[in-house]
């Protein structure tokens, strides 16, 4: 049997984020140089998007990314905690699930451009529509994850702790709410992407605000590197929130062994 050294793992990982940093720079020379030599506009330029950013930066960016975060918050703080605990009190409760199950699998059918337009009748050019619809989308991600895990609990341990005298309260708090949390931990990681996507879908369609906004302005005016750096804020987003969720998730489940890597 062989063992790694304690320096062999921070060693992988250096040469691993030495090569993932040599093939991007590849890829953004390989990019800067077909924008500089071929159809610039059409593809743009790496040097030009960030140009751009900096231009926005200047102007109006905080302002567009401040009403697309307001919506994504509100909307999450609306959605996440109707889907917890609808999740709970369903997968807890057979009879209830029977009842409601169906129409909330109906509501999930629905795409969400379809649900975009109708909002914005209901509800105006404001942040209202934007926020119903992450709030929509959010709930029913959360409901279905939390759902599964209440589902899912260990019968035996709840029997155990009814023949020791635990109380509903005591059963909830040992046994469904930790097995739940890895369930609810994969729905907040699903639902974060979701609602940067619901956010930007019901700005795209009419909104004089927000970074969906700004797409459908520099489509509009055939703006190719005010299109691509739209873009990039938006993956720049995507992935401050995917990181703020592994984080919460390594705090909420800190009791858990660590994985070895291979």
């Amino acid at each position: 049997m062989t063992f790694a050294s304690p320096s062999a793992g921070p060693a992988r990982e250096r040469r691993l984020w030495l090569n993932r940093s040599m093939l991007a720079v590849a890829l953004l020379a390989l990019w800067e140089a077909g924008g500089r030599f071929g159809p610039e506009r059409w593809i743009s330029r790496p040097s030009a998007i960030v140009a751009r950013i900096g231009d926005w930066l200047a102007d109006d960016l905080m302002m567009h990314l401040g009403v697309t975060m307001t919506e994504i918050v509100v909307g999450l703080g609306i959605g996440l905690p109707l889907g917890i605990v609808l999740g709970l009190l369903l997968g807890r409760s057979p009879r209830a699930a029977r009842v409601f199950r169906p129409f909330i699998v109906t509501l999930n059918s629905l795409p969400i451009v379809a649900l975009a337009p109708l909002l914005i009748m209901w509800f105006g050019l404001g942040l209202m529509p934007k926020i119903v619809l992450v709030a929509f989308v959010s709930f029913l991600l959360l409901f279905f994850n939390t759902f599964s895990g209440a589902r899912a609990v260990d019968e035996e341990q709840i029997d155990t702790l009814t023949l020791m005298g635990a109380t509903g309260t005591e059963k909830f708090i040992k046994v469904v709410l930790p097995s739940c949390t890895s369930w609810i931990m994969a729905g907040i990681k699903n639902a974060l992407p979701y609602a940067l996507i619901g956010a930007v879908i019901g700005e795209m369609m009419l909104s004089r605000a927000g970074l969906g906004h700004l797409i459908t302005r520099s489509a509009g005016q055939f703006d190719m590197t005010g299109l691509y750096a739209a873009l990039f804020v938006l993956m720049l987003l995507g992935a401050l929130f995917n990181e703020f969720a592994n984080r919460i998730e390594k705090w909420l489940l800190r009791w858990r062994p660590a994985q070895t890597k291979v």
